[in-house]
Order: structure tokens, then C-alpha cells, then sequence
């Protein structure tokens, strides 16, 4: 990156953390592909703290990866590297061997079961290939009458 446009990428770091509304702090990277061409930080970690914003620091992004991924399994489309009707285990075996949750026996345990079709990576993409999301408890699926898949 040449130095006029990092000196403009540093300055719309800055902007984001210095203008109303603001952000406490930023973080940008771009990349070709040959690698990081350029990364960046601006204003605090944190609003009222003295630490500064670095490229280094960990965020929870939650939801922000489904575009991130998105984007690179489309690539991946793009280049013939994968065939999003495919059986998912093909690229990652582990998900072959997972089992269905089919209710639950007379003394509480689960009954799991093989699933009726493979899920593939397009069912991954839509959120369709049948995982639920407990967060840490396990009433929602002992009280759901029909099976996850």
C-alpha cells in the first residue's frame, strides 16, 4: 500500500473515533492475495481507559462471521473448490458421525438416531441442516416433540 492511501486509511480510523457518534476504538486490516496490505488501529479499547486500540486486540464478533464466512465459501464456489450441494463430511468428516437427537427414554436419557439425509455445506449456509442453539441448558430440547433433523 502506498503511502498516500495508508495515510487516508489512517485517517478514516481516526475519523471513526473522533467524530459524533464515535466508536471507542477501531480496528481495519485489508488484504489481497498476497497478504495484509494494510492494518490499522485507532482510539481506546476501552471508553474511559487509558489502553490504546491495537491490531492485536480480541473482539467478540459474534454474528459478524456468518458474512465473513459467506464470503469466503462463496470463493471457495467461485474457484471449483467446493460443491455446495455435496455432503458436508466430504470437507469436514467429523460432521458424518454426528447423530440426531430423537426424543428422550423413560428415564431421561436421549435417544439419537441417524440422520435421514446428509446435510450438505448449502444447508450449513441457511442454517437449515438441523443444529439448535441451547445456550448451555438442555430444557428446550427436552420439551420439543419432533426431532432437530
Amino acid at each position: 500500500m502506498t503511502g498516500v492511501l495508508q495515510r487516508a486509511a489512517d485517517h478514516v480510523l481516526s475519523r471513526m473515533v473522533s467524530s459524533s457518534p464515535r466508536v471507542p476504538g477501531v480496528v481495519a486490516t485489508v488484504t489481497d492475495r498476497s497478504g495484509n496490505i494494510y492494518e490499522g488501529a485507532a482510539g481506546k479499547r476501552m471508553l474511559g481507559q487509558d489502553a490504546d486500540m491495537t491490531t492485536d486486540c480480541v473482539f467478540a464478533i459474534f454474528s459478524t462471521t456468518k458474512a465473513i464466512t459467506g464470503t469466503a465459501v462463496m470463493q471457495c464456489v467461485e474457484e471449483d473448490k467446493l460443491d455446495l450441494d455435496a455432503p458436508a463430511k466430504n470437507y469436514a468428516p467429523d460432521i458424518g458421525k454426528l447423530q440426531v437427537l430423537d426424543g428422550f427414554d423413560a428415564a431421561g436419557k436421549p435417544k439419537l438416531r441417524a440422520p435421514k439425509r446428509d446435510i450438505t455445506t448449502r444447508m450449513l449456509m441457511l442454517h437449515t441442516a438441523g443444529f439448535g442453539h441451547s445456550s448451555g441448558s438442555s430444557a428446550p430440547c427436552r420439551t420439543s416433540k419432533r426431532p432437530t433433523v
